[in-house]
């Protein structure tokens, strides 16, 4: 596998640090993973990819790119992250759960937010105009999620 650096092709494995070596493994996987998911044979069937630490060493340029290439793709990711929130304009929404927790305390508050391409809002408010829906990024989703997915056409 090979990386194009500087103006000339190199290894995916030769020097590059961390971020970039991991990046030149992971954007062909979910290329892989999006030709994988455009076979099933219901249009709304789940496409999920879920990362756990997503984009560790990598600058923030290099995860909003992979994160709207995911939408490019049109994944439904799950991700955690101890500091990625994905807020970024190349990523058109999100719905984010932030957990916190605090010694001696048997509980975890969850903080809901979504973030609709241009800003990050808090969940619970209503929804104000322009902020987009899984149904509206996806069209169909809504009625695809009182169905069962898997029904054959």
């Amino acid at each position: 596998m090979q990386r194009f650096s500087d103006g000339q092709w190199r290894s995916a494995s030769g020097p590059a640090s961390g971020g970039e070596r991991a990046l030149a493994v992971t954007i062909p996987l979910f290329a892989a993973a999006s030709g994988h998911y455009r076979s099933a044979r219901h249009p709304h069937a789940p496409r999920l990819v879920m990362l756990d630490e997503a984009f560790a060493g990598v600058d923030d340029d290099a995860r909003a790119s992979c994160l709207g290439l995911l939408a490019v793709f049109d994944m439904d990711v799950v991700m955690t992250s101890e500091r990625e929130w994905g807020c970024y304009p190349t990523v058109p929404g999100l719905a984010i759960s932030q957990l916190s927790r605090r010694d001696g305390i048997d509980a975890v508050l969850v903080t809901r937010w979504r973030w609709d391409g241009r800003q990050r809002l808090p969940a619970g408010v209503g929804r104000p105009a322009g902020v987009a829906t899984a149904a509206d990024v996806r069209p169909g989703a809504a009625a695809a999620a009182e169905n069962t997915l898997w029904d054959e056409p």
